[in-house]
């Protein structure tokens, strides 16, 4: 069998997907905000796309801001700056069109052909920034905007300025990267020695200096070692009311009976009360933290520790006469359109008209700038047009979840929602499952109790058994805790049939004591 090679044609249908789809499933997937930041910047780069309201006031106001732009923290608030130079809606429409109407008639002298863009951008945007003096301004709100600093910059800031040599730095900066997200410090003595070419001792010496630092407890090495550090730095603020030494005893000379709370054998040991022992375990719970890195914060910070940032909700959900109503939020106002002198040089590019009999004609344009014009036009179409889309996939999605969670809509009782997954919702709305997972990513939605919340909540599921486990630890008797063969029996008494080191298993990842131990004696 003589084996050869030959050419040959054939023809085959294939799906790709097109810079289309991609653009329209990339918009489609932004939040809220991101949305506002997306338009914002298809604004500045496309000279042919406009937008008749302020996107802060379409908005609602401030992105940032719970309150609609009344943060009295936030430097875009209304109320509290306002920033210099005409109103966009104050400037008059034909200004930017007969400055546009002029670099084109004189660019016909065999120029730079990628002037043209820098042109039209400046003819736009000059006379939005100039000051009500008529001078420039080199003002940028972005630099209005706190930049962010982690808990490694802030101490690596402090202890650089106190390293007496570049070899102190450098164990300092090693030190910091061995933190873990707890605030714990994760090192092995002899590696670190290894890897840094010094000594025991001078790795101990950047160990206290890193323990010194805020947040109180920071490097610890395990718990035991991080609480100690805390009440260290209570002891040095020297206020009566921030120490216990009961419970730096306990914790110091008894940790073993500590965690094991074995309270009365506690109070032999240190010559006091249960009730002590109890009150001393109660100051630990209120003055310490479990997670030294869980109380750094900004300075400049106002929320309180603990306090999430506010989520401003995509879809809002309100109840009506009849029934409720979807609400696409920050988009009902928001009116982009085709500047409308773009638009005319596109429509007689494609149409191939002529000036009027009698009317004189502007200068012709060249094939560079009728390229031009084309392009941005037709990416502005296609980004209104992706725009629109995107809100009406959402407000599809979203009448579907109201049409089958009505009761917990009605109620605002989780126990009333029904079970249902994506697959679902594609299917009766005739789309992709990827789809619905990309309308519904990182997205939020207002109840009509006005709780705001992620839309993974309509997609409920049984419990699992890992949160059975972990409702069931919760809701015991603290004086007669459940045992793990217990666990097993009420789990299969409810439906749930699981091993017991399948309870131990979930019990350790919960990080949940054996029985013994939660015992309180």
């Amino acid at each position: 069998m003589q084996l050869r090679q030959d050419n040959s044609q054939r023809q085959a249908q294939v799906q790709k997907i097109g810079p289309h789809l991609i653009h329209a499933n990339a918009m489609l997937q932004c939040t809220n905000t991101e949305l506002m930041q997306l338009i914002e910047k298809e604004q500045q780069e496309n000279p042919a796309l406009e937008g008749s309201d302020s996107l802060l006031e379409s908005a609602g106001g401030c992105a940032l801001c719970p309150g609609g732009g009344q943060c009295a923290n936030c430097p875009y608030s209304r109320s509290n700056h306002t920033l210099d130079g005409p109103s966009r809606e104050t400037q008059s429409d034909s200004e930017p069109t007969e400055q546009f109407t002029f670099m084109m008639g004189g660019s016909d002298d065999g120029g730079d052909d990628g002037s043209l863009n820098r042109e039209i951008m400046l003819a736009k945007t000059t006379s939005g920034a100039e000051s009500q003096n008529g001078a420039s301004s080199d003002f940028d709100p972005i630099m209005l905007a706190q930049a962010p600093s982690s808990l490694r910059d802030q101490l690596l800031s402090h202890l650089r300025a106190s390293a007496k040599s570049s070899a102190e730095a450098q164990i300092l900066e090693f030190l910091v990267d061995s933190l873990d997200d707890r605030g714990y410090l994760q090192l092995n003595i002899d590696e670190a020695c290894a890897v840094l070419h010094t000594t025991e001792r001078e790795i101990e010496a950047g160990v206290a200096k890193l323990q010194a630092c805020d947040p109180p407890g920071i490097g610890g090495r395990n718990l035991r070692e991080c609480l100690l550090l805390q009440m260290q730095h209570l002891r040095d603020e020297d206020e009566d009311e921030n120490l216990n030494p009961l419970a730096e005893i306990v914790v110091r000379d008894h940790w073993e009976l500590l965690t094991q709370r074995r309270f009365p054998q506690l109070a032999r040991r240190t010559d006091s009360s249960t009730a002590q022992i109890e009150g001393a375990l109660e100051f630990i719970r209120q003055k310490l933290s479990p997670h030294p890195a869980a109380q750094f914060r900004q300075p400049w910070d106002h929320r309180p520790d603990g306090e999430s940032m506010p989520v401003r909700p995509d879809v809002i959900i309100v109840r009506g006469a009849i029934g409720f109503k979807v609400e696409i939020n920050g988009l009902d106002n928001l009116s982009l359109h085709i500047n409308p002198h773009y638009n005319g040089l596109y429509e007689e590019i494609r149409s191939g008209r002529k000036p009027a009999p009698g009317v004189k004609a502007a200068a012709p344009l060249t094939p560079e700038h009728e390229k031009h014009v084309v392009a941005y036009v037709e990416r502005a179409n296609l980004f209104i047009k992706n725009l629109q889309r995107r809100k009406r996939t959402i407000q599809r999605i979203a009448i579907t979840l109201v049409e089958h969670q009505q009761g917990f809509l009605e109620t605002g009782n989780k126990s009333f929602l029904r079970p249902l997954t994506r697959t679902q919702i594609a299917q009766e709305l005739g789309m992709h499952e990827s789809t619905i997972s990309r309308a519904l990513l990182h997205k939020f939605v207002q109840l009509p109790s006005q709780e705001v919340v992620s839309f993974d909540i309509f997609f409920g599921t049984p419990p699992t058994a890992k949160e059975a486990i972990a409702q069931l630890i919760a809701e015991e008797n603290p004086t007669a805790p459940l045992s793990d063969q217990a666990i097993v029996d009420e789990l299969t008494r409810r439906g749930l049939s699981v091993a017991r080191r399948t309870v131990v298993k979930y019990r350790d990842e919960l990080r949940i004591p054996a029985s013994y131990l939660r015992k309180k004696r």
